[in-house]
């Protein structure tokens, strides 16, 4: 067997994997009032173990195949006996389902056959099949249930068919025949004894009549009126999987590595189009067909680019559906009541960045759930019900995607926040009673910052949200936390679609090219005479819509002395307003290019020390340009200003 193929068949595992978990949190959702189950919700999550349990075994995956095995026996019984059902034996279908994705992701990494290579599970084989036997021997059962021996490597292919077992759903393959019927044979020899009237494709069918039919292709004109109403239902049940199959998403898989393949040339000729098309050469010619072609070529590569970049496009509704097994797990841990709300999860977002999505808004639910909601008791002490709620919501805005965590909690606690960020000397008392509350809230995401009284499993050792906002920023989006008293707490993730290409503001600073995303941009100015106010050196202020906001040029922010020294007014230059996380800055230069679609390419090695550089493209001239991390900058000089 190839390795590509095992590698393969894993990757089809862990999306019934998926499938299932989906099934059991919805096995427990449907039982939470004492109903049972439903049998479709049985046979649903019967099929995709024994699918697994099946395919495993043509793989030699042999430790997939017991674990699998030993949670079909468990619903094969609930399918027979669904009032017999209880919480242990859900935890132990979740626990078989936590211990297939272990054995996907070991044989993924460091193939060893497939076979169990933990005690832990060793030891889940025998208590299923403990559980099993109490169930049948808790005087409910009244009739014998196939159980198979976990441990025997039959993979569900090869059973014996002997005695008065049912029939199992052995794919279809070895089954005993019981009743003897008439074979078909491809409907073209059959016994003409027979009277039962059969289409033999209109090739090979008894002629009763003395007209020569030509082999049922040309029949006489004497047909009998009845057999037109056999036809028509005929035609109607055809017609039916014809339309379905229309309506259904034709999908293939496709290497990633392929993908970015195909982006980089996308890339390349989205850079090369403006250097084609606008060549110096071309500058002194009339060349007005020419002009309207390069118009429509330019048109059609935004398509492709847009096209392409739409082919890593993925729902967010991945990592969304993983959360719900995250806030079950949490809320049992930590004894309360817990309901996740989902919505907004078809919103697509580039593949890469959902792959990074995932701490942060495991880090994000723990959060709320063991440090924002209270518990029962303390709910319904506070007039509210006693189950929270976190609301978890996608929605793209624009060029990004938001997506917010909600609960309905008691809040953030301002004073002790405070105390605890005085108690690691953060600030002092006289700043923290001028603080405003986004100031304070912002001391939660500082590395080794908590307010648990106790470290556990889940909180405690102030590793939590200093991971979000790293993971955010490297994705080049912002936190935001906002939170009432008694009401709840919201965090804000905004990160991009996409970081292959952006949309930049391409400026010039002397003979240097530089593309601020336009993202980060405000507002852009024409400044003709206006005055300046220096504070101190390096240090310059200007009046901007009635408010003073800080400005610099490009030398100061790479380290050099500003050229707005000694220089009481700026004449004919363009101020780029620049904002982040509500601070902002205006950088000077000499001319802006305009806007455009920026490839980013990876900067050289010889520039990785230099903060403020978010990476490097060619513009359509030719000419290097280097693209600047605002905000990375403009936190820098506001650190450097409050030094």
């Amino acid at each position: 067997m190839e390795r590509e193929d095992v590698l393969e068949y894993l990757v089809e595992a862990k999306e019934s994997l998926e499938n299932i978990e989906s099934g059991l949190l919805n096995f427990e959702k449907t039982t939470l009032d004492g109903s049972l189950v439903e049998r479709e919700i049985l046979d649903t999550l019967f099929r995709h173990f024994h699918t697994i349990k099946g395919s495993s075994g043509f793989f030699g995956l042999s430790g997939i195949v017991k674990i699998a095995h030993a949670a079909e026996n468990l619903l094969d019984y609930l399918r027979n006996k669904p009032e017999s059902q209880d919480d242990e034996t859900l935890e132990i279908l979740l626990t078989a389902l936590d211990l297939l994705n272990e054995l996907v992701i070991h044989e993924e990494d460091s193939p060893t056959g497939g076979d169990l290579y933990s005690e832990e599970q060793n030891q889940f084989l025998q208590r299923s099949h403990d559980k099993l036997l109490e169930l049948k021997n808790s005087g409910i059962d009244i009739s014998p249930i196939n159980e198979t021996d976990p441990n025997k490597e039959e993979y569900g292919i090869f059973q014996d068919t002997k005695g008065n077992l049912t029939p199992k759903e052995e794919f279809g393959i070895f089954t005993k025949e019981v009743k003897q019927q008439a074979p078909e044979e491809f409907g073209l020899f059959q016994d003409d004894t027979i009277n039962t009237k059969n289409e033999e494709y209109g090739l090979f069918e008894p002629i009763q009549s003395e007209t020569n039919a030509e082999f049922g292709l040309f029949t006489p004109n004497q047909i009998q009126l009845e057999s037109k109403p056999e036809k028509t239902p005929t035609n109607i049940s055809k017609s039916k999987p014809e339309e379905k199959k229309s309506n259904q998403k034709k999908d293939i898989r496709i290497d990633t590595d392929k993908l970015d393949s195909l982006l980089d040339i996308v890339g390349e000729i989205v850079i090369n189009e403006p250097m084609v098309t606008e060549h110096p050469d071309l500058k002194k010619l009339k060349l007005e067909n020419f002009h309207k072609s390069a118009i429509q070529l330019k048109k059609l590569i935004r398509s492709l680019q847009e096209i392409t970049l739409s082919l890593r496009m993925v729902p967010i509704s991945g990592v969304f559906s993983r959360m719900e097994r995250l806030v079950r797990d949490t809320a049992k841990k930590t004894g309360k009541q817990v309901e996740l709300i989902i919505s907004g999860e078809d919103t697509e977002i580039d593949k890469s960045i959902i792959e990074e999505m995932y701490d942060p808004l495991v880090h994000i639910i723990r959060n709320a759930i063991d440090h924002g909601l209270e518990t029962p008791e303390e709910r319904k002490e506070a007039g509210k019900p006693p189950k929270g709620i976190i609301h978890l919501t996608a929605v793209q805005s624009g060029k990004e995607v938001w997506i917010e965590v909600k609960d309905d909690g008691k809040g953030l606690q301002r004073e002790k926040i405070i105390r605890k960020a005085i108690s690691l000397g953060l600030i002092n008392h006289l700043e923290a009673e001028n603080l405003k509350d986004e100031e304070v809230w912002d001391f939660l995401f500082h590395p080794g910052f908590s307010t648990a009284k106790e470290v556990t499993d889940l909180s405690g050792r102030g590793v939590g949200l200093d991971v979000v906002r790293k993971n955010v920023s490297t994705l080049k989006g912002f936190v935001d936390v906002n939170s009432n008293f008694g009401q709840g707490t919201v965090f804000l993730i905004r990160v991009p679609l996409t970081l292959a290409i952006i949309e930049g503001l391409v400026v010039r600073k002397s003979e240097t090219y530089f593309i601020l995303p336009s993202i980060d941009v405000k507002e852009t100015l024409y400044i003709k005479e206006e005055p300046i106010h220096e504070l101190y050196r390096n240090n310059h202020s200007i009046l901007y819509r009635e408010n003073q906001i800080s400005i610099v040029d490009i030398d100061l922010l790479f380290g050099k002395e500003s050229e707005l020294n000694d220089q009481h007014s700026i004449n004919e230059k363009y101020m780029i307003v620049t904002e982040s996380h509500e601070k902002q800055m205006g950088i000077v230069f000499d001319e802006i290019l305009g806007n455009q679609s920026i490839v980013i390419k990876p900067i050289s090695p010889l520039f990785k020390n230099i903060n403020g550089l978010a990476g490097c493209t060619i513009l359509g001239n030719g000419h290097a340009g280097l693209i600047l991390d605002v905000r990375k900058l403009i936190n820098q000089h506001m650190a450097i200003q409050s030094a």
